[in-house]
């Protein structure tokens, strides 16, 4: 009873095991399990509607084929309007610090990412004027759990930091895949109103950069940080990370 339609999205190497094994947990259960032909452009909205129409009791796709599931122009806006609120907070931080000379950089940073978050906006703001009749996307799909296996491939999600020259921080910018993995995670967390929308499967849950634990806050626990009064990196970093100087040997000790 905790979910009613979830979807299961895993590497295409793994895929067929994971539906296999689905099959034989739960024989009498309302499966879909498209293949690669589905998936092509002339079936692919055929397939939307087939899942928004049907009462799946699980849905499993690789994460090529969920990245090709259109997501909702709305919360993606809701998103990045929140982004550049967060970017906004951080340019009036920098204007009330004394030493100006120190964060002229990061301003130019910040300044120029507000500008691309702009231009983001009006391009989400025509496409949800251009695209009004458009009925299926994830959010009308009936979606209401995504397990992520191997969820370290989504590690690379966008977030606004003040800080620079220090090792760990990852890339600020994000990519596509885990924006959309995050739109889809925000709107089955809105509808249900609650943290309980996804559940991540990983054996490197960090690899490389401390902001792979603070990317997962973002995705699975937005309700809780927004009760600690956490919206940003840098507030999140404040509260569990140091940052210290050290030595470290390079390949030449």
């Amino acid at each position: 009873g905790l979910a009613n339609k979830p979807l299961i999205i895993g590497l295409k190497a793994n895929v067929h095991e994971i539906a296999a094994t689905f099959r034989k947990a739960y024989p009498d259960a309302k499966l879909l399990y498209p293949g690669k032909e589905d998936f092509k452009p002339d079936k692919r909205h055929e397939l939307f509607r087939n899942i928004a129409n049907n009462n799946y009791d699980c849905i499993i796709l690789t994460h090529d084929q969920f990245n090709m599931i259109p997501q909702s122009f709305e919360t993606q806006h809701m998103i990045f309007q929140q982004e550049l609120e967060n970017v906004e907070d951080s340019l009036r931080v920098l204007e009330q610090q004394t030493k100006r000379w120190a964060s002229r950089r990061m301003e130019s940073g910040l300044e120029k990412r507000k500008q691309n978050l702009q231009s983001k906006l009006k391009e989400l703001e025509h496409d949800i004027a251009l695209h009004k009749d458009v009925t299926v996307d994830f959010r009308t799909m009936g979606i209401d759990h995504i397990f992520v296996d191997e969820s370290h491939q989504y590690k690379n999600l966008m977030f606004q930091t003040r800080q620079n020259r220090v090792a760990g921080l990852g890339n600020t910018k994000g990519s596509q895949r885990a924006m959309n993995l995050f739109v889809a995670i925000r709107d089955i967390q809105r509808r249900k109103g609650t943290d309980l929308g996804a559940t991540f499967l990983s054996g490197t849950t960090i690899s490389n950069s401390l902001t792979e634990l603070y990317v997962l806050f973002k995705y699975l626990r937005p309700k809780a940080l927004e009760r600690q009064r956490i919206n940003c990196f840098d507030a999140w970093s404040a509260i569990f990370t140091r940052k210290s100087t050290e030595f470290e040997f390079n390949v030449t000790n």
